[in-house]
């Protein structure tokens, strides 16, 4: 066990030297060297987190490099607190004076968990990108990339301060970037990049102020119990009894801003908009950054600082409302989208809802319990969406449109319309996909029913109307996952005869194409293929679906409170009411997204059966609510102004005075060129050269010789004479 503690450093040193080594060597021009290097890489650091999950588990600690015995800890019925941390390793990283500011690693139960939860779902997503990008010409920069990326991840879950941890999650973020925009040749892909950067940057800069402010108020940031760490109970008490800006005490202003940074990472509402557009990037980093990582990475950042959200309720109140409506805002939105990957997007926005929401009503463990089950099944629903798009864009009528415009090809394969009958064609994709599908719809035994039966169990003690809207949003996420499972893998394949998507980007002399000969389609199924290292992610992802809820089980016996235990944290009870009551909603939703499209879309040109009886509602959902054109004609349209403004500003008046000093030092630069030149140039150059000549005559007198000085005296007295007699004489 003491291996694991005392190397526990190496788990993101690894996915880290695999992106270093595929950019900075000629192994990246050997695409598939450059796949199993990061992957096996990820494996050993799989290996390494599981270990340090194992010594963890079992209480033991490294205390001054001795491995010690820790003792059980868990905290009292109504109070907050972290244990004991099993490693601490610290060096100094910036002398500041008399102090200085020290980095390095923090591993308790909750890291523990979140370091082997983010390996063990990036190696299988990366296992699947072999497959998925096999032919893509950089496939070696993606690997790069999306190692970076995870090593980024990792670092972030075991950072023992509030800087490492913003260092962590400023890299995630321009991975983020990278990755969003790597098929850079699309606008859309272009765009979605730039708009995921922006956004997420607002939150950025709150969190960043939230730790200045914090540093400013408590003298550190490094995370602990004890003094001198941000969970010091003093600090804590002083912070939240005294007052700060607009009336709060500094806890809830600290914890606010704080929360800001998982609004923006975490597309919590306001902040959400750039999640969906996310999507144009490949699908396994939809999976890796958009489900199972990064963007818990923000519920994390309310996981980890919870003290100083906990010592001001006020904060709490915020968080329980945004995470809430978030839950309900994109479960609707989710209802009409027709993009295989957008529902799942949404579908993420709604269940990080449900996270931030319990952490929102003290749900801390239930929180945390749902963000890790909810990356294996929402990282395999994503990576199953990938094999059913990879194999959709085989087909002879995607193939057609793909010849005109490759973007329509693919966004015409993710259409759930253009699909059906897929069950037979993609078995192991069927199965594994159905197990993240009745993970997320909370049906017993998979391991959603367990996480999200725990938060509706901790909102229903605590904020009736958090638990009334989290059912809600738990019924809606039944329905839409009903409908996008049975469109799907049920009835007629419809992709001979598909809805193209029409390509707004695409040259006007390609508009069109994807209709010209898709009529005359007959596809028998004979393309269909599964890539067998696809099937090995997807069927280890699955087993987690089915089984990881067994590791917080809310009654005694194996698994029983196992992960509450781990993390010192009191152990929710079994309510039979509650728990029969979010299976009954999970039931009721699938029976209704079955009966409502167990006989739609015999063709895909039909028209949605929502759509058909309610055509308003449809268009404002299938719009999503048009979030995205209000902030174009609100904050887009006044940033626009600003922008022009400020153009018409440098042009007319910080260009010209630029330009009217630059004339005015030329002309000045010029008279001074001639005075200097003409005065203290030309003056004594020529003065010098006139010294320099009257020398030279003066020596061409001076001959030596006694009858030139005669010659010269009598020259002289004859000028005299001369003088005297015609001048001054007269």
């Amino acid at each position: 066990m003491a291996f694991f503690l005392q190397n526990a450093w190496l788990i993101p040193l690894l996915p880290l030297l695999a992106s270093a080594i595929i950019t900075l060597t000629p192994i990246r021009r050997q695409a598939m060297a450059s796949a199993w290097l990061a992957t096996g890489l990820m494996m050993v650091a799989t290996v390494l987190a599981l270990g340090l999950l194992a010594a963890v588990s079992g209480g033991w600690a490294l205390h001054h490099g001795e491995l010690v015995q820790l003792a059980a800890h868990h905290s009292e019925h109504g109070a907050f607190a972290f244990p004991e941390p099993n490693v601490v390793q610290r060096f100094v990283w910036a002398p500041t004076g008399d102090t200085a500011l020290q980095m390095g690693i923090y591993i308790d139960g909750a890291a523990a968990a979140m370091l082997a939860m983010v390996t063990i779902t990036s190696t299988c997503i990366h296992l699947f990108s072999i497959g998925y990008m096999a032919a893509h010409p950089r496939q070696s920069r993606f690997f790069s990339f999306i190692a970076l990326f995870t090593a980024a991840m990792l670092l972030m879950s075991m950072a023992d301060n509030l800087l490492l941890f913003f260092m962590a999650w400023e890299i995630m973020g321009l991975c983020s970037y990278l990755l969003i925009g790597f098929l850079y040749e699309r606008p859309s892909a272009a765009r979605a990049a730039v708009k995921a950067f922006i956004t997420t940057r607002i939150g950025d800069v709150l969190l960043l102020l939230g730790i200045v402010y914090l540093y400013a108020q408590a003298g550190g940031i490094s995370f602990g119990n004890e003094e001198g760490g941000i969970f010091h109970p003093p600090l804590l008490e002083r912070l939240a009894s005294e007052t700060g800006a607009l009336g709060l005490s500094h806890a809830a202003g600290i914890a606010l801003l704080i929360f800001g940074g998982t609004v923006g990472k975490s597309a919590q509402f306001p902040l959400h908009v750039w999640l969906p557009d996310a999507m144009e990037g490949p699908t396994p980093v939809s999976a890796l950054i958009h489900a199972a990582t990064m963007v818990a990475a923000g519920v994390f950042l309310v996981a980890r600082t919870f003290p100083l959200f906990a010592a001001d309720p006020t904060s709490l109140g915020v968080v329980a409302f945004i995470g809430a409506f978030t839950a309900l805002f994109a479960a609707t939105i989710a209802l009409a989208q027709f993009d295989i990957k957008r529902i799942l997007a949404y579908s993420t926005l709604s269940q990080l809802g449900f996270m931030v929401a319990a952490l929102g009503v003290g749900g801390w463990v239930a929180a945390m319990f749902h963000l890790i089950t909810h990356a294996f099944f929402k990282a395999l629903l994503f990576l199953g969406s990938g094999s059913i798009i990879h194999a959709m864009e085989q087909q002879p009528s995607i193939q057609r449109i793909h010849h005109h415009d490759e973007y329509a090809a693919q966004q015409t394969a993710q259409d759930i319309r253009n699909m059906g009958g897929l069950r037979t064609r993609l078995p192991w994709t069927f199965w594994t996909y159905t197990a993240g599908y009745l993970a997320l719809a909370g049906i017993v035994p998979f391991a959603g029913f367990w996480s999200k039966d725990e938060i509706l169990l901790d909102a229903f003690k605590h904020n009736l109307a958090v638990y009334l809207t989290l059912s809600v949003a738990a019924f809606l996420t039944a329905v839409y996952m009903t409908r996008q499972w049975w469109l799907v893998f049920f009835g007629e394949y419809r992709g001979a005869h598909p809805v193209v998507f029409e390509n707004p980007d695409a040259p006007a002399s390609h508009a069109g194409h994807g209709h010209e000969d898709h009529h005359h389609d007959h596809d028998h199924g004979e393309h269909w293929h599964e890539d067998p290292r696809m099937i090995a992610a997807l069927v280890v992802l699955a087993s987690f679906a089915v089984t990881a809820g067994a590791f917080n089980l809310p009654f005694d016996g194996p698994g029983g409170h196992w992960l509450a235990s781990l993390w010192g944290q009191e152990a929710a009870k079994l309510n039979p009411l509650v728990a029969g009551l979010s299976l009954l909603i999970a039931l009721v939703g699938i029976a209704l997204g079955w009966y409502g499209y167990r006989n739609a879309f015999a063709t895909a040109m039909d028209t949605d059966p929502l759509a058909a009886r309610a055509p308003g509602l449809f268009a404002v959902l299938n719009a999503k609510y048009r979030i995205d054109e209000l902030y174009a004609a609100t904050i887009g349209r006044l940033t626009t102004s600003l922008a022009t403004a400020w153009s018409l500003l440098d042009r007319s008046v910080i260009d010209r005075l630029v330009d009217g000093m630059g004339r005015f030092t030329f002309g000045l630069g010029k008279v001074n060129f001639i005075i200097d030149d003409t005065l203290l140039n030309d003056g004594p150059d020529g003065l010098a050269s006139g010294t320099q000549g009257t020398g030279r005559q003066a020596r061409r007198l001076q001959t030596g010789k006694a009858q030139d000085y005669l010659i010269y005296v009598f020259s002289g007295l004859l000028a005299l004479a001369v003088f005297w007699l015609y001048v001054i004489g007269r």
